[in-house]
């Protein structure tokens, strides 16, 4: 009995010690960085602090929660601020990025990564029509002005050729999973696509072609089902004739002029190809129905795709209020003092004095040009008044010849006063 004892007292320690070895072990294992092909892999990492940087710049710095960490290195590199310094660094060093990962007081290796210039294929569609064409954000032909530029401030010359290889090394670092569209044109304003006809080029193959002008992927389905449904009634079978586009009946707004390429199978893409502004708008003259939207920044569609907006896209919607806030005079003439409050798309507001806001004086207009005003514009305009409701008509017109009729009243009220009693004595005598 006393050997069985000493025989398990014997295991138990023998375990012990083993698991003790195993944990020391554990503890004690140094970490491993290794480059594989485009991937950076750190090994033994648990509970470590790692510091990863790009060209001197730091972009990640973490404590390691797991045992066996996998980065991307292009998505490393992409964590530079400094877009344009790191591409210029990588230019001028063929190509070749440093990127350094450190694991506090164990490891402190340097890995130099080749970055490969994004070259986007050339705008692969194109639309001629009232519209403002879109084109890829990386083929943006402003990019290379504002890199020169941007070069020229820090006094670095490059030859054309490298500029071209900078702009792709900016937008290999630049790039995200969303594909963005842009604008370098001003957006036109209409009423309606009634007369419009638009010619499109396209790499997209499909059975069936349609041009819709939507403000939301939601129209683009509803869409898409009516055109299904009506046995694709509204399409064209070829890109070789000029297209109509069609939009949601009764719609205004900021709109992206998409092709709808459908197959008879009923799978489809969309390529967004410009940018419209329908304005059918009248001004409001109520604040509390004012809205602003102007503060449209992008569309989003299927498979991130992303089109964004200009900053200097045109208004639409528009606020003016008119009132009188004074007014004093006689019963022939008084001078009405005017207050104007306006906000938004709002070129301009007509008083229009006539039938008896015109007694005794002339039947006129009086135009005020509100791009040439302040906000309130305050001003003193003759009326003729008459005892009681005085309706004054009032247009306001928006800078798209929406216009909104509507009238003000001034209610007046006089005090007449009986002249006095002259008594004239007749009795004069004349010597």
């Amino acid at each position: 009995m006393h050997n069985k004892i000493l025989y398990i007292l014997l295991l138990f320690m023998i375990c012990l010690v083993s698991c003790n070895n195993g944990n020391i072990a554990s503890k004690h294992s140094m970490p491993i960085v290794e480059f594989l092909s485009d991937t950076l892999l750190i090994d033994n990492v648990y509970n470590k602090n790692i510091s990863i940087s790009v060209e001197n710049e730091n972009v990640m710095s973490f404590n390691g929660r797991e045992k066996l960490i996998s980065i991307s290195l292009l998505d490393v590199v992409r964590k530079c601020k400094d877009k344009r310094e790191t591409a210029l660094r990588a230019l001028k060093n063929n190509n070749v990025l440093q990127i350094k990962v450190v694991i506090k007081n164990e490891i402190d290796t340097i890995y130099n990564y080749n970055i490969s210039p994004i070259y986007d294929e050339d705008n692969a569609f194109s639309i001629s029509g009232q519209c403002a064409p879109l084109t890829s954000k990386f083929s943006n032909s402003t990019q290379t002005v504002d890199i020169k530029k941007w070069l020229f401030r820090k006094k670095e010359h490059l030859d054309n050729e490298n500029i071209h290889v900078l702009c792709r090394l900016v937008n290999q670092l630049s790039r995200t999973n969303t594909i963005e569209y842009v604008t370098n044109s001003i957006i036109p304003v209409i009423h309606s696509f009634s007369g419009l006809k638009y010619k499109v080029n396209s790499s997209i193959t499909a059975d069936y072609y349609v041009l819709y002008a939507c403000s939301s992927t939601k129209e683009i389905d509803e869409f898409i089902e009516d055109i299904i449904s009506n046995d694709f009634d509204l399409c064209v079978r070829t890109l070789n004739e000029e297209m109509d586009c069609y939009r949601q009946s009764e719609s205004n707004g900021y709109k992206c002029i998409c092709l709808i390429a459908i197959n008879s199978d009923w799978s489809y893409k969309i390529q967004p190809l410009g940018l419209i502004v329908i304005d059918n708008l009248a001004p409001v003259t109520d604040i509390f129905s004012y809205v602003n939207s102007n503060a449209v920044s992008s569309l989003s569609f299927p498979n991130n795709v992303s089109v964004l907006f200009p900053s200097n896209i045109p208004q639409i919607d528009g606020f003016c209020n008119v009132k009188v806030v004074y007014w004093a005079g006689s019963g022939i003439s008084c001078n009405c003092t005017f207050s104007i409050d306006f906000s938004g798309d709002i070129k301009s507001v007509v008083i229009h004095r006539r039938n008896k806001l015109a007694k005794y004086l002339t039947t006129e207009k009086k135009t005020i040009e509100l791009n040439k005003v302040s906000v309130p514009y305050i001003f003193t305009y003759e009326l003729h008044l008459d005892d009681g409701d005085n309706f004054i008509p009032i247009t306001i017109y928006d800078y798209h010849g929406n216009k909104t009729d509507y009238k003000i009243n001034i209610r007046a009220e006089f005090v007449y006063r009986d002249s006095p009693d002259i008594n004239i004595d007749n009795n004069i005598d004349i010597y």
